[in-house]
């Protein structure tokens, strides 16, 4: 394990409806609304939640969350990566899919939130969360797979699933 690291948790959920969203756990309503250019991009950002698209339409995920201080670059077998600003407030931050949920004690503060995912040998899924402390953040996809169709600027604005 890489000294500067702190393994958070390591888990696994079921994926419906190909996201996995990161959130205040105090959020009235924490899942965010996709438009087509969210799903182009692989992500729907509002203060206090992020949603990202998963590989798969469903079934399980492997997860681990992190806390680094700094960003140590991607993983060789991620397929998709996205690093966007994160803030935690209360020191608690929740992991979810539309289904199951994990709470995580992760210390209030602005953050890098990179999101890395692949798949393993039997082709299932994994993702890396990885919080990295900073001042301040710009969303950016670093690395992409055929499924996003990026066109730049990013949009950094998703209302409320409701």
């Amino acid at each position: 394990m890489i000294s500067h690291m702190k393994e958070v948790s390591h888990f696994a959920l079921n994926v419906l409806y190909s996201q996995i969203s990161v959130f205040l756990p105090n959020l009235k309503e924490p899942f965010n609304n996709w438009t087509d250019r969210h799903v182009a991009q692989g992500f729907a950002w509002r203060p206090g939640s992020a949603s990202f698209g998963t590989l798969d339409e469903s079934g399980p995920i492997d997860i681990k969350v992190s806390v680094r201080e700094h960003f140590e670059g991607l993983l060789d077998d991620s397929i998709r990566a996205v690093k966007l600003p994160f803030r935690i407030e209360g020191g608690e931050v929740e992991i979810a899919t539309i289904t199951e949920s994990k709470r995580l004690e992760i210390t209030e503060g602005e953050y890098d939130l990179v999101f890395q995912i692949g798949r393993d040998e039997q082709q299932k899924m994994w993702c890396v969360f990885e919080f990295v402390p900073q001042a301040s953040s710009k969303a950016e996809i670093l690395r992409a797979d055929q499924a996003l169709k990026v066109n730049e600027p990013l949009i950094m604005t998703a209302e409320p699933a409701r």
